[in-house]
This record gives structure tokens, sequence and C-alpha cells, in this order.
């Protein structure tokens, strides 16, 4: 069966088996290069961006004292630990805001990289709170943000690699990955009303796997032209993708030892 690329002026071959799974598919991936380097120039300043934030949101203003913590802070991480709600509530209106305007030329960029900026902010205080945890030896991992950030750029290259290189479709892991993503929000909402630390633990572990598995997804829909010419949209799924695989990473190896 032949299919047309908008990546490719040359028809795809796919052969499948019956019932429609996807045997062998030939992309041309060369023709889809123009379309992948601005999605990972707009992700890479995506990234920028969310640094820049966290760096103003940990840096910036004279520190205050805020109860149950060991030394002062800045006022934007004081504030993000006393107002989690209101920090939330900017951090999605930000989100809207930038999935509103990604198809309008000049604007969808701006807001795009508003956002990842606010994102820097919002997750500055659990960057903050994890480097106090490990300072004072309560952490798993003596450096729970450095080895997050780190591990967190190890597995978006290979996953990524790995997508490029074997060129397989992962597009069927969308409904499960939809239905994994409603399971860890319920039972993060859970662990609202029960502080136990196993069930925490558990749910970050559930979590790295799930935006693993959304970065698979999200590159391949992307490199087979499934999101059109949305070079923002798709920039910003997959700066969705790292930031969360981030903060689970960060809250595994952020959690206390026993």
């Amino acid at each position: 069966m032949y299919t047309p690329s908008p990546f490719s002026s040359k028809p795809q071959r796919e052969s499948r088996f019956p019932g429609g799974a996807v045997l062998e598919t030939r992309l041309d991936v060369a023709a889809a290069l123009p379309f992948l380097r601005r999605v990972y120039a707009l992700f890479t300043g995506g990234i920028f961006f969310a640094v820049a934030g966290a760096l103003v949101a940990l840096y910036a203003g004279e520190p205050v004292p805020v109860e149950g913590l060991p030394l002062p802070v800045s006022p934007i991480v004081a504030f993000g630990l006393q107002h989690w709600f209101i920090m939330t509530g900017v951090f999605f209106v930000a989100f809207l805001a930038a999935q509103f305007a990604r198809r309008i030329r000049g604007l969808n960029v701006v807001a795009l990289f508003g956002y990842t900026f606010v994102t820097g902010l919002y997750v500055a205080p659990s960057i903050f709170v994890a480097q106090v945890m490990a300072s004072s030896g309560a952490t798993l991992d003596p450096s729970p943000v450095r080895d997050a950030f780190l591990l967190t750029a190890a597995a978006f290259v290979g996953l990524s690699g790995y997508v490029f290189v074997s060129r397989k479709d992962f597009s069927y892991l969308g409904a499960a990955l939809n239905m994994g993503l409603w399971v860890v929000l319920g039972a993060m909402f859970l662990g609202f009303f029960f502080h136990s630390a196993v069930f925490q633990l558990a749910i970050a572990s559930v979590g790295v796997l799930l935006f693993c598995g959304y970065i698979l997804f999200d590159t391949s829909r992307m490199m087979r032209g499934r999101v059109g010419d949305d070079a923002v949209g798709a920039a910003l799924g997959l700066f969705l993708d790292v930031v969360n695989l981030f903060l689970f990473l960060l809250r595994i190896l952020s959690s206390r030892r026993n």
C-alpha cells in the first residue's frame, strides 16, 4: 500500500499484517530534516529559557526566611513554597496560552519561550528543596538535581536516537500512554491524602516509564509527519516530556534515606 508523506515527494511503502499492524515502513527522513531542525532548535531554546527561569527564581532578590527551612531563600522560591497553588495556576495558564498561540506565526515562539521560562520558575522550589535535603545527607543520591538532569538528558538522547535509527512506529503506544497519564494523575491526587514515601516513590517510578514512552511516541509521530507543520507544538510536546521526566527522576533521587 502506498501513502503520501508530507516530508517526502516519494511514496512510503508499508507492508501490514492482517488487522493493520505495520510490518515495515520506509521513511525518507532526510526530507524531514529542515522541519526536525526547527523543532529541535525551538526545543533547545525552550530548555535554555527554562534553565534561565530556574536560575532567576533561585538567585534573584534578597533572601527571606521561610518557616521550616534552615536558611533564607529567594523571594520567588519562598512564594512558590508558601503559595504552591497559585504557582500551579500560573503554570497551567502559561501552558494554555502556549497551546492557544502555537499556530499564530511570531506569537507562537514568544508564547513557547514564555511558557518554558515560567516552567523554570515553577520547578525552582522543587530543585531548592531537593538540594537542601541533599546537603544534609538525607537523600538517596548526594547530588539529586545534577544526576536527575544528566539522566534526563541521557534518556532523551538515547530514546530519540533509537527512534531515528530503528525508524519504528511507536504511535500504537498512544492509548496506553494516555490511560497511564490519567492513572498517574489520580495517584498523585491520592498522594495528597496518603503521605506514604513508598507510594510516592512508586508514582515517580511509573511516571519515569510513562514519559520515556511519551518521548518515543512524540518523536515517532514527529518523524512521520503526523504533527503537520506545527513545529512549535512538536517542540512544546517534547519539552513537556523532558520536564516531567526530570521531575519524576528528581523525586526518586531526592527520596529520603531509610
